[in-house]
């Protein structure tokens, strides 16, 4: 074997191990880069447990949205399913929302003229739903996030 035929085979075989190495390292990072199955959500997922925020209520998707602010709960009516925003709203004119509060693990909401309605809320599937109990332990109703498919929650029943 010559001195050229040598360095040849030590070329290849250079280039062999470092193709080696290569795909190693890119099965490595796909490995670790591949997305799992579980479609369990993340925390960085899942919205806070709060009120704040715009929830249909169950039985009338598409007609009755409210949205709670940091102190008033505002009612949205809708005829096609489509709802305005608060601000569109409040450019429009007078649009008055009812002051609500916490008082312990209680929601209050002043109806007003006297009247204020007391509710606890469950927040279900991930906070995407609540289920509003009375004094009574007995459901009163339920709502859902805007966006969210209820469907997707067997913990509502």
């Amino acid at each position: 074997m010559t001195i050229s035929n040598k360095h040849n085979l030590f070329y290849i075989y250079c280039q062999k191990k470092i193709m080696n190495r290569i795909i190693l390292l890119l099965l490595t990072l796909l490995l670790f880069n591949c997305s799992s199955d579980n479609n369990e959500p993340t925390s960085q997922d899942i919205p806070e447990a709060t009120l704040i925020g715009r929830w249909n209520l169950v039985g009338f998707e598409g007609s009755i949205l409210y949205e709670f602010t940091t102190d008033k709960r505002y009612t949205f009516y809708s005829e096609d399913g489509n709802f305005p925003t608060l601000e569109e709203v409040q450019q429009q004119g007078v649009f008055n929302g009812l002051d609500w509060y916490y008082e312990g693990n209680k929601v209050t909401i002043d109806l007003n003229f006297g009247n204020f309605s007391t509710l606890t809320p469950q927040f279900l599937c991930d906070n995407y739903v609540i289920r509003w109990i009375n004094d009574d332990d007995e459901l009163h109703s339920v709502n859902f996030r805007e966006g969210y498919v209820i469907a997707g929650c067997d913990q509502v029943n």
